[in-house]
């Protein structure tokens, strides 16, 4: 019997030396592959490499993607991967599986999901604007109504905070920061404000407005999922955006590290729980999601409340859902991946 080969892609130019089979993120997952019996190869993707990827990527036997949505190359400048996005639906109506599919990515891996799925119990308060003329109408008197008078606008993809804006109401000024500059903190007018989003409108973005989530300072809970199973934790005590005290005018804390855990970790519970249980069915049902379309890795990130309290429903809080370019992941998440291309590529015994 044929060995059933595993493409690990990841982001890379022509000259680029990156190997997945080799890069501390992803070796151990391709070593247990390999274990497996996987064929497991390394694939680069640049967009100067379309042609080559077009005739490669169809003889695997299933695909798994880290590529962010918009990555910047070694020559400065910018790459989208929505041409890769194209080759992978190809490949997938040729039979290849593929991870992370780009409409599982259109319907949960984007900002626009904190709108889809805000009447859910880790929802929040949160706006959706197709346009410029919806945004200007609304923002302002969403951000004058919140107790804080603040709010999170993310725009609709980004990754490692880009596109993600704490705005604060001050002196009928507009205080801004972008979350991959926490320390520059802009104050500008409303004028000044609403003229740089209109530029990003015209190019059809779409915006999100979330509340600000005062329990940011309790940290961030990452639920590495693999399916509809919780396979790992992560925890990081500060994130993006959050300040030093509970005053959210205080200064924004350095990002610490993220710790990891396996599905095991007694912390975590009852978030497993409610998870497994509710969470991922109801958000699986809302957005017409069969359950072996679900990626092989994925993450829900989420904010906790209030750590004493018994209420999970109440405990946390959506801050965001990725599905591509999950990096790094717990080691308790390779068996599980391992075990689902098992199940989904070779013929029962």
């Amino acid at each position: 019997m044929n060995k059933k080969s595993i493409a690990l892609v990841i982001f890379g130019d022509e000259s680029s030396t990156r190997n997945a089979l080799t890069e501390d993120n992803y070796k151990p997952l391709a070593d247990a592959l390999i274990e497996n019996g996987f064929n497991t190869e390394s694939v680069l993707y640049h967009d100067t490499r379309l042609k080559h990827l077009e005739e490669k990527l169809p003889e695997f036997d299933a695909i798994m993607v880290w590529v962010d949505p918009i990555v910047r190359g070694s020559d400065g400048r910018t790459v989208d991967r929505r041409p890769l996005d194209e080759l992978l639906i190809k490949a997938a109506e040729n039979g290849v599986l593929v991870s992370t599919h780009p409409e599982i990515i259109k319907k949960i891996g984007t900002k626009l999901v904190l709108h889809t799925a805000r009447e859910m119990d880790w929802g929040g308060d949160v706006e959706l604007y197709s346009d410029y003329e919806t945004f200007e109408k609304h923002f302002f008197t969403s951000l004058e109504n919140s107790r804080d008078k603040i709010r999170i606008l993310k725009k609709y993809r980004g990754s490692s905070g880009n596109g993600v804006y704490k705005v604060r109401l001050t002196e009928n000024k507009i205080s801004i920061i972008h979350a991959p500059s926490p320390n520059d903190n802009r104050i500008i007018s409303k004028e000044k404000f609403l003229k740089e989003f209109n530029d990003y409108f015209i190019t059809g973005g779409i915006l999100i407005n979330q509340n600000w989530v005062k329990g940011i300072t309790n940290g961030m809970v990452r639920s590495y999922m693999t399916g509809t199973k919780v396979t790992g934790f992560g925890y990081q005590e500060s994130i993006a955006l959050c300040p030093y005290t509970d005053d959210p005018a205080s200064p924004i804390r350095p990002l610490s590290r993220r710790f990891y855990f396996s599905e095991h970790c007694g912390l975590f519970q009852d978030l497993r729980n409610i998870l497994e249980t509710k969470w991922i069915p109801e958000l699986l049902k809302l957005h017409s999601i069969p359950l072996d379309a679900m990626p092989l890795l994925w993450d829900i990130d989420l904010f906790i409340n209030d750590v004493n309290t018994r209420e999970t429903e109440k405990k946390y809080s959506l801050c965001e859902i990725n599905v591509s370019g999950v990096s790094p992941f717990p080691p308790s998440c390779i068996s599980y991946i391992v075990d689902e291309l098992k199940v989904s590529l070779l013929p029962a015994s």
